[in-house]
C-alpha cells in the first residue's frame, strides 16, 4: 500500500539551493569577459599610436595653452633651443589665444608644418607653423 502521509515541507532556515546555480553561471560569464577584456587590451596591437600629424597638432595645441597659462618653461621645452622667444608664434601676443582648427599637417621626414586658425581678441587669423622632431619629440621652430 502506498504512503499517504503528504511531502515534507522545506526548512525555513535552510537557503534555497536552486537560485544559487544561475547566480555564479553569470559570474562566471562576467569574469571570464574581463579576462577577455584584460587581454586583449595587454596584448593588443600596439598600431593605435598617434600619427606624426596628431603629434604635430599636439605640440601646437600643448604650446598654445602653455602661453595662456603664461608658462614660460613649457614654451621654452617646447621650443627649438636657436629659437628665441621674442620670434616663437605668438612673440607679443598679451590676450587669450584659442585654436580654431588645424589645417592638415605636412610631414617631411623629421620637418612638419601645418596651418592653425586662431582667435585673439575676437580677431581670425592663419599662420603656419613649423616643427621639428628632436630626440622624438616635436618642436616649435623655424624654417
Amino acid at each position: 500500500m502506498a504512503d499517504k502521509r503528504p511531502a515534507p515541507e522545506p526548512d525555513p532556515g535552510e537557503p534555497d539551493r536552486s537560485t544559487a546555480g544561475p547566480f555564479l553561471g553569470a559570474l562566471a560569464v562576467l569574469v571570464v569577459l574581463i579576462i577577455v577584456v584584460v587581454a586583449g587590451q595587454v596584448f593588443g596591437s600596439s598600431d593605435e599610436s598617434p600619427s606624426d600629424s596628431d603629434l604635430v597638432s599636439r605640440t601646437v595645441d600643448d604650446y598654445v595653452r602653455a602661453h595662456n597659462a603664461a608658462d614660460v618653461a613649457a614654451m621654452t621645452r617646447l621650443r627649438c633651443a636657436e629659437l628665441p622667444a621674442d620670434r616663437a608664434p605668438l612673440a607679443g601676443v598679451a590676450g587669450e589665444v584659442k585654436i580654431d582648427e588645424f589645417g592638415t599637417a605636412d610631414i617631411d621626414g623629421d620637418r612638419g608644418r601645418i596651418d592653425v586658425r586662431t582667435t585673439v581678441d575676437g580677431a581670425q587669423e592663419t599662420v603656419v607653423w613649423s616643427l621639428t622632431r628632436i630626440d622624438g619629440s616635436w618642436r616649435i621652430c623655424t624654417d
